[in-house]
């Protein structure tokens, strides 16, 4: 994604380019009327406000503070009308009568117009435009072609800034001068955003804009103002009059004067502000000259150009040479984004004249030979396949240009000391690059060595625990016996005050006596001290020229010149080097910690103190169905849900550990599970709380479990006593009803046989109660298992029960597949039965029925849904429990789920229930096919003897 942006970014480029050079080449060729007055609109007409002299309307009286009134009798008040007329007359060939208002007098001035070339303001601002993209250019390789953060946001503002002092409509009136118009207007609003976003992020990463609804803010008022345009221009313009579209045309330009002017000076104030907040000295010392050009480039504008402009009042002529200093801004940008912060600001100077000069001597000679060629100025379509072939040959010739112009930079520059700032320059350029310590100092050893013709150089550094020892790191002299010193006080002084240390002068045979002295033995005469700030970072000690010569003021120069940048290159390589060092160790205590987190068989979350994920196990990636990458960086609230994230953080929740016992919660995939939920604080080294570890054990299996076996042992109890029970009150039953029967043979009264008849009634119904209750405590290990088709004895209970189906005005739907399975037929036709009852039941003024039968591998699943009442969610853990039932007294004995919940359960099975009260309730039976070890060999004798 990130490449393709950038190939599309440089496609941009190459097509802003072309369209550039296009524009340049229309504005030198295109000539204007001009009458050589700067006419200013007032509440009398227009006014002139400045007459240039030797122009037309100079040379025929015209002066500054008359009032124009018309132009060859046409009335004439404002801008827009004065434009028209100046290109009628010219069309026209005619010449211009004015009529103008001089204190009380009416003057007729008459002449000729003029014509007016591209103004020398343009031409500036044009090679400008081209300097900053040679900039740009020279950034991106140098940079190796970076494009991510603070650079991709610096090209941006060298392309906008390009397209801001290029573009420039010329008045042709057609597409490319309407494209050429937008795109100016486009580049002059996104400028200043886009310039105060880049030094939000540079050097730092302000806080403000971590935030994209923030940084959003920052490129609304540019938004608006290109819409007011884009409406002023397409649908005001033909509803308001020309005075009122110029006059909202000029509110517009003023608008956006300044808001250029003000976004360049909030970018000044927010680079003051980390200049003084900065502690790093390099950085201080970058943030001052930034803030000097981009201040130098943007102040002196804002003030004696746009606030005049704003004023209605012309620029004076400080506003005027305001402009010049623009060219500061794209240096400053450069030198801000470069990676080599301590490369001499002259090396960027002259990197950037190098390129400025040798795209100006191209475009010289393309406008040249272009503005010479009749070909040029008669097809347009000519002259862009001219400009396309100046483009190619420009591309081709311009590394040697650009070769040779900087070799004469460096030596107008440089003049004597051209051949060492050469060394110097790869010098600087290569310790800015390397980081490994070894390479550094091998290639800072044998650079030094070979350019300078020294016999014998050594590289020591300070060792970090000692200041006051000194490590030999390299040396040309292989075998040197002098692999430490400690030095003296007066060593370690002189090292800090002096720039070079010169132990022995010509003539003389010690010129610092106690100095230095095994050095001195080992044929070093010279020190340099390599300083950072106060602190030593070594020295380098060298012996005379392999000519036995010493070594010459320039020579001293040089190596003082490139001093800071060695002992800053090498500060950095360390410093680098322990850096990786540490984040070596940082990542293996990362993976250690990682791996037991990832290891473990429950949830692992780990939040910071605003509650953004920072952790997340694999665990917990199944446990709510989220990707790792899903959940870090959100806030968990957004990650689980505000319901489980208050169910885990409520009100009353103390700061400390906390364990949650068997909380209901809800994953991404809309499945409900229980947790244990133990939350802790995360602690650093000083014992201060920086986030939270939450630990997610998922008991939904074990507290279904935990359900079942209390299921279970209900049933077993209620089947024990029910055995008992029930045989203890049939044998006084059986008597009652005999004597019932008895009494309804001799008695003939009605009243008493109506008596009789609801007695024996009850007493049915207390039979049917034992009957229920012997089913119940049956022991199943006598009955034999069968084949049994599903679909058939599902079909066989739907013929018994279809009168009362329709009686009731149920709709029944059937979606029956067969399956076949090892069962007892007539006790899973009492279950199927049970639950059927009790759909219909649920629907006492009517509804729908479905009943389902498939197979899914080795399971059988059989569904019943109803649309009735439902079932109310604090009722549905206890249907299963015996004798609880919903459906009123006498109306039922609540042992039908129970009866069915031991049924399914001696067929290795399970019953599932999913109600929502007023929608319905869908009972699920899941059987296996199969049958498990222990019912193997009772079913195949049994099944044998049945066949």
């Amino acid at each position: 994604m990130r490449r393709s942006f950038f190939y599309l970014f440089l496609l941009l480029v190459l097509v802003l380019i072309v369209l550039g050079f296009i524009n340049i080449s229309r504005k030198l060729s295109w000539k204007e009327p001009y009458d050589g007055v700067a006419w200013v609109e007032g509440p009398t007409g227009l006014t002139a406000a400045r007459v240039n002299e030797d122009s037309p309307a100079y040379l025929s009286g015209i002066k500054a503070g008359d009032i124009l009134f018309s132009i060859n009798d046409t009335p004439v008040k404002n801008r827009i009308e004065f434009a028209k007329m100046l290109w009628l007359i010219d069309r026209l060939e005619q010449k211009a009568l004015y009529q103008v208002g001089r204190g009380g007098t009416i003057l007729s001035p008459s002449f000729y117009l003029s014509k007016k070339g591209v103004s020398s303001t343009y031409i500036y601002l044009m090679l400008l435009g081209l300097a900053t993209l040679a900039i740009s250019l020279m950034v991106f390789f140098n940079t190796k072609r970076q494009f991510t953060g603070p650079y991709a946001f610096f090209y941006l503002v060298s392309v906008s800034l390009y397209s801001f002092y290029v573009f420039s409509a010329t008045g042709q009136m057609d597409f490319l001068d309407n494209l050429f118009y937008w795109l100016d207007k486009l580049a002059l609003l996104a400028f200043p955003p886009l310039l105060l976003n880049f030094f939000f992020i540079f050097p730092q990463k302000k806080k403000i804009i971590q935030r994209k609804k923030r940084v959003a803010l920052f490129y609304i008022p540019g938004l608006v103002l290109l819409l007011s345009n884009v409406v002023l221009n397409t649908i005001l313009d033909s509803i308001l009059t020309e005075s009122q579209v110029l006059s909202f045309q000029k509110i517009l330009e003023k608008l956006e004067l300044a808001h250029f002017s003000l976004y360049t000076i909030l970018a000044l104030a927010l680079i003051i502000r980390d200049l003084i907040s900065n502690i790093n000295p390099y950085i201080k010392n970058q943030l001052r000259w930034i803030a000097v050009g981009l201040g130098l480039g943007s102040l002196p504008f804002a003030l004696f150009y746009v606030v005049p402009f704003i004023g209605d009042r012309l620029p004076t002529t400080p506003g005027q040479l305001s402009v010049l200093l623009q060219g500061l801004i794209p240096i400053t940008l450069a030198y801000s984004i470069s990676r080599y912060r301590l490369m001499d600001f002259e090396v960027l100077f002259k990197k950037g004249t190098t390129l400025v000069i040798s795209f100006a001597m191209l475009a010289m000679v393309y406008f040249l030979v272009s503005s010479q060629t009749e070909l040029f100025s008669e097809n347009r379509l000519n002259a862009i396949l001219l400009g396309l072939l100046a483009i190619i040959l420009g591309a081709t010739l311009f590394t040697p240009l650009s070769e040779l112009v900087q070799t004469l930079v460096d030596r107008v520059i440089y003049r004597r000391s051209y051949a060492y700032r050469r060394t110097l320059l790869m010098i600087s350029n290569v310790l800015n690059r390397e980081r490994d310590l070894s390479r550094l100092s091998n290639f800072l050893v044998e650079t030094i060595s070979k350019a300078l013709s020294l016999k014998q150089i050594d590289l020591f550094l300070a060792r970090e625990n000692n200041p006051t020892e000194f490590y030999l790191l390299r040396s040309s002299e292989p075998g040197l016996e002098i692999m430490s010193l400690l030095l003296s006080l007066p060593e370690i002084d002189l090292l800090q005050k002096a720039e070079f240390i010169s132990l022995v002068q010509p003539g003389e045979t010690q010129n610092r006596p106690g100095i230095f002295g095994s050095l001195l033995e080992k044929g070093r005469v010279h020190i340099l001290p390599l300083r950072l700030e106060n602190k030593v970072m070594g020295f380098l000690a060298m012996s005379n020229k392999l000519d036995e010569s010493y070594l010459s003021g320039e020579d001293r120069e040089l190596l003082r010149t490139i001093s800071t940048s060695v002992a800053l290159a090498l500060e950095n390589a360390y410093l680098y080097n322990q850096e990786i060092i540490r984040s070596q160790e940082l990542q293996r205590l990362k993976d250690y910690s990682d791996n037991i987190i990832e290891s473990l068989t429950v949830g692992v979350a780990v939040i910071d103190q605003s509650g953004r994920v920072i952790g997340w196990n694999r665990v917990l990636e199944r446990q709510f169905g989220l990707a790792r990458d899903q959940a870090l960086n959100r806030h968990l609230s957004e990650v689980i849900g505000k319901y489980n994230f208050q169910a885990i953080f409520p009100p009353e929740t103390q700061t400390e550990y906390q364990l949650l016992s068997e909380i209901g919660l809800t994953t991404a995939r809309g499945e409900k599970k229980i947790f244990d939920v133990a939350r802790t604080p995360l602690f650093d080294n000083q014992m201060k709380a920086y986030g939270t570890i939450i630990v997610f054990e998922d008991i939904t299996e074990k507290i279904h479990l935990q359900q079942q076996l209390l299921t279970s042992e209900k049933l077993a109890s209620i089947g024990l006593l029910s055995a008992g029970v029930a045989h203890e009150i049939n044998t006084p039953l059986t008597g009652i009803s005999s004597y019932v029967q008895m009494l309804q043979k001799k008695l003939s009264d009605a009243h008493y046989l109506q008596i009789l008849q609801k007695i024996e009634a009850q007493t049915e119904r207390v039979n049917r109660i034992i009957k229920n209750l012997l089913n119940f405590a049956r022991n199943p290990a006598d009955e034999y298992y069968h084949r049994v088709d599903l679909k058939e004895s599902l079909e066989e209970i739907i013929s018994l029960i279809d009168y009362r189906l329709k009686s009731l005005n149920i709709q029944l739907e059937l979606a029956l597949q067969p399956v076949v399975i090892y069962a007892q037929r007539e006790r899973l036709q009492q279950v199927f039965i049970n639950i059927i009852l009790n759909a219909m039941d649920a629907m006492p003024q009517g509804g729908k029925l479905l009943i389902e039968c498939q197979q899914k591998d080795n399971l059988a699943m059989v569904k019943i849904t109803d649309t009735g009442t439902g079932i109310r969610p604090e009722h549905l853990p206890r249907i299963f429990d015996p004798f609880f039932t919903t459906k009123g007294l006498g109306k039922g004995t609540g042992l039908g789920l129970s009866i069915s919940f031991a049924i399914v359960k001696e067929h290795e099975g399970q019953i599932l229930v999913d109600s929502a009260v007023g929608r319905g309730t869908t009972f699920t039976i899941i059987l296996p096919t199969s049958l498990s070890e222990k019912n193997r060999p009772k079913t195949q004798t049994r099944g044998n003897q049945h066949e």
